[in-house]
C-alpha cells in the first residue's frame, strides 16, 4: 500500500499559506501552495482556526487479474494407419550371353555384337548406331527371344566393307563384289549396298539398310532362307527372303508374324558355317 496523504499549515510573516500535501499511491508527492494576500501591519489580524479539510476518501475497486489458465490443451492428433502392399516379385530367367558361335537352348538369349566399318565415309560409331537402331527396335527379332548389345570383346562381329573386303571375308561363299554374307562369326556387309541399295529396290536406301541388317544378322543367329519365295500377291517380302539379287513382292525390312514364331524354335544355332544344313521354314 502507499503513504496516507498528510495535512500541514504554515504560518508566515505576510499571511497563512496553506500547504496541502497529497500522496501518490506507488508516486512521487505533488504540493499544491495556495497564499493569502498580506494585510497592511498596522491592521488586527482575528485568524480564525481554519476549517477542516474535507477528506474524500476515494475507494478503487480492486483490480482482479485473472491468470491465464497453464493447463495446456491437449492436441488430438489423429494418424492414419498406412497400408504398404509389397508388390509381388517375379523372377524372370536370366538370359544367356552369346558371344561365340555355338548351339544355346535358352529361350532368352543376348547376342553381343562388335561392329566395324572399314570405310572411309562411314565411321564405325555411325555403322554401329545404324545397326543398332535396326536390331533394337521392336518390329525385329526382339519378340522371339534376341536382344542384341555392342561388346568390342566379343567376337560376333559386324563389318561395313569394300566390295573386294567383303568377298575375302565371305569365302568360300561367292559374293562377286555385289553381295553381302554372313560367314562363321562373321557378318560382312556390302558398302556399294549400304550406300544406295539395288536397282530394283522399290523403297529408301534407309529400309534396305534395315532389309540388310536384319537378314544377315538373322543368319547369324541361325535363320535360313525361306524354301519359297512370297507367293504371288502376298503384301510384302520375307525378310529372311533374298531381296538383293531381285524382288518378287514388295521390299521388306523386317520380319513377318511366322518368321518370329520360326525364330523362337530352339536350339539357337549362333554363327553357322557355310557348310550347315539347317532346317528352312515354309510360307504359311
Amino acid at each position: 500500500m502507499g503513504a496516507a496523504p498528510l495535512r500541514r499549515s504554515v504560518a508566515t510573516a505576510g499571511g497563512l499559506a496553506l500547504v496541502i500535501t497529497l500522496a501518490a499511491c506507488g508516486g512521487r508527492q505533488a504540493t499544491e501552495v495556495t497564499t493569502s494576500s498580506a494585510p497592511p501591519l498596522n491592521a488586527t489580524v482575528t485568524t480564525d482556526p481554519p476549517p477542516v479539510a474535507a477528506t474524500t476518501t476515494a475507494t478503487m475497486a480492486p483490480t482482479t487479474t485473472t491468470p491465464a489458465s497453464t493447463t495446456p490443451t491437449a492436441a488430438t492428433t489423429t494418424t492414419a494407419a498406412t497400408t504398404t502392399t509389397a508388390a509381388p516379385t517375379t523372377t524372370l530367367p536370366s538370359a544367356t550371353a552369346v558371344t561365340t558361335p555355338g548351339d544355346y537352348v535358352d529361350q532368352d538369349l543376348v547376342i553381343h555384337l562388335t561392329f566395324r566399318s572399314e570405310v572411309d565415309d562411314v565411321s564405325t560409331e555411325q555403322f554401329e548406331a545404324i545397326a543398332m537402331a535396326t536390331l533394337t527396335d521392336a518390329r525385329g527379332w526382339g519378340p522371339a527371344g534376341f536382344t542384341f548389345v555392342v561388346d568390342n570383346t566379343s567376337d560376333l562381329t559386324v563389318v561395313l566393307a569394300e566390295p573386294g573386303r567383303v568377298d575375302e571375308l565371305c569365302l568360300p561363299l561367292e559374293t562377286k563384289s555385289y553381295a553381302s554374307c554372313q560367314n562363321g562369326a562373321v557378318v560382312a556387309l556390302n558398302a556399294v549396298r549400304w550406300r544406295s541399295a539395288t536397282s530394283d529396290w522399290d523403297s529408301t536406301v534407309d529400309e534396305y539398310r534395315r532389309y540388310l541388317v536384319t537378314h544377315e544378322v538373322g543368319h547369324l543367329i541361325g535363320l535360313r532362307h525361306p524354301q519359297e519365295r512370297c507367293p504371288a500377291g502376298a503384301p510384302k517380302s520375307a525378310v529372311m527372303e533374298p531381296q538383293t539379287g531381285g524382288l518378287v513382292c514388295p521390299g521388306n525390312g523386317w520380319p513377318l508374324k511366322w518368321e518370329i514364331d520360326w525364330a523362337m524354335n530352339r536350339p539357337a544355332v549362333v554363327g553357322p558355317l557355310p557348310s550347315w544344313d539347317g532346317p528352312r521354314p515354309e510360307w504359311p
